[in-house]
């Protein structure tokens, strides 16, 4: 299964799920994936899905919120993944366990719009920017504007277009040399440009004998990160303070 920067929504009621996918949406940051309960959020990830970030809500037939959080936190591949509670379960109990089990936040339904885009936007600076750099950290660090940040994230866009089949090609025809040799040179970029989850990702694939579909398939989501940090660097521009996309 392909993980685009996929966020997981798990939730029993349909109403709730459509609505909070609504609210990501407007980000453009992730691909959604909805799941019915946490046994099926469950299935998913064993079948390969690892989600950048799960939004669950707490009570559900057949496996709870809580039971979810607990069983990917057991599981070393997925311990990392932040986890957001959403539920209308507001007892102060529930809030300390999710949170002593290592929730990253907790959004109460029924939704309001606003409120919880304060409450996503707050969860995004704590767990995205361990994704990818805020657009306005990398330009301080790089010491330049949106606007040539903006060409060096076009820049790098065309040049995964042109040079992913190139990469591909070598590794089928068993050049691995000169297929690493350019995959380092994209995993530069992405270090460079602040696009630290798939420069974490090119670093595994380009271990040892590199395979050409597992490679493409990360250089594919480089060129998706790319484009997302261009929504982020332009949402930025447009209110004038780095916000997210």
């Amino acid at each position: 299964m392909e993980n685009f920067m996929k966020a997981l929504i798990v939730d029993d009621d349909v109403v709730s799920r459509i609505a909070l996918m609504d609210l990501l949406s407007v980000y453009g940051i992730f691909d959604l994936v909805e799941a019915e309960d946490g046994a099926a959020a469950w299935s998913l990830m064993q079948e390969g899905l690892h989600p950048v970030i799960c939004f669950c809500d707490v009570r559900m037939p057949r496996m709870s919120g809580i039971a979810l959080l607990e069983r990917m936190k057991g599981d070393p591949t997925l311990a990392d993944v932040p986890f957001v509670l959403v539920s209308s379960a507001s007892d102060r109990d529930t809030v300390l366990q999710a949170v002593t089990l290592g929730a990253v936040g907790y959004i109460l339904k029924p939704l309001h719009a606003a409120e919880a885009r304060a409450h996503l936007e707050k969860i995004f600076r704590i767990t995205l920017d361990k994704l990818a750099e805020d657009p306005a950290t990398t330009m301080k660090r790089l010491n330049i504007g949106p606007d040539r940040l903006g060409a060096y994230l076009a820049a790098f866009g065309e040049q995964l277009l042109t040079g992913r089949a190139d990469i591909v090609a070598l590794l089928d025809a068993g050049e691995g040399a000169d297929a690493r040799l350019r995959i380092d040179s994209v995993h530069t970029g992405c270090m460079t440009l602040g696009l630290w989850h798939v420069a974490s990702q090119l670093d595994t694939a380009r271990r040892g004998l590199p395979d050409a579909r597992n490679v493409a398939m990360v250089l594919a989501e480089v060129s998706e990160s790319v484009r997302r940090q261009l929504i982020r660097l332009r949402a930025g521009a447009a209110d004038g303070e780095g916000a997210l996309a």
